[in-house]
């Protein structure tokens, strides 16, 4: 990707994030970016066509962010997942608090969100069976059967859903990643082992 562009992409972030994604036409972002409205429609024609790079670049950022090797090795915990999510959605808040508007406009969008879903809900269970494995989460009752697959698809939408109804309840401030946290250990309290218990608590106590 060339300069001019990730430059768009960003100042358009930035834009989107600050006044929301609806209120924000091609013009802000062109001279938010110091470049002329020609040269912005050089590079991206029409709002679709920069909405779609920007989940792209979206979607590249995430994977970054979450590598799988770190998550599927050592000590890692569920809570650590949770706060890569918080943070991203904080970077990028505007796509979660408008995300209805966003897919239905663009449905291109939509069957990548879904992938997107779908990938992060199977993750959240195979770390939820790796914890089994290290004692931290007690075994799926065998009268339960599928029962963390409830309580993955849970998280995921506490996860996804935390900055939106923070946002509707105006609870934003500095404590929001923290507090997101506490209420995901709230979820995954009752299937924890003492141990389990342990390693979160200490986890949670050296989140500032």
């Amino acid at each position: 990707m060339n300069k001019t562009k990730q430059r768009i992409i960003l100042r358009a972030i930035n834009l989107y994030n600050n006044r929301g994604f609806t209120n924000v036409l091609n013009q802000d972002v062109a001279k938010e970016s110091e470049i002329s409205l020609s040269n912005f429609n050089y590079h991206f024609p029409a709002k679709k066509d920069l909405i779609l790079a920007v989940c792209a670049y979206l979607s590249q950022e995430l994977e970054i962010r979450i590598s799988r090797d770190k998550l599927f090795s050592g000590n890692f915990i569920g809570l650590e997942i949770t706060k890569i999510f918080l943070e991203f959605e904080r970077d990028f808040k505007f796509f979660y608090l408008d995300t209805f508007n966003i897919l239905n406009c663009y449905p291109a969008i939509k069957v990548e969100m879904i992938r997107q879903v779908n990938n992060a809900v199977e993750m959240i269970k195979n770390l939820n069976f790796m914890s089994i494995g290290k004692g931290y989460l007690k075994p799926e009752p065998v009268d339960n059967p599928g029962l963390y697959d409830h309580v993955a698809n849970q998280i995921w939408m506490h996860n996804f859903f935390w900055y939106a109804q923070s946002d509707l309840r105006d609870l934003n401030d500095n404590t929001i990643i923290k507090k997101g946290l506490e209420s995901s250990y709230a979820i995954i309290y009752p299937y924890l082992t003492e141990l389990g218990i342990e390693k979160y608590q200490e986890y949670l106590n050296n989140i500032k």
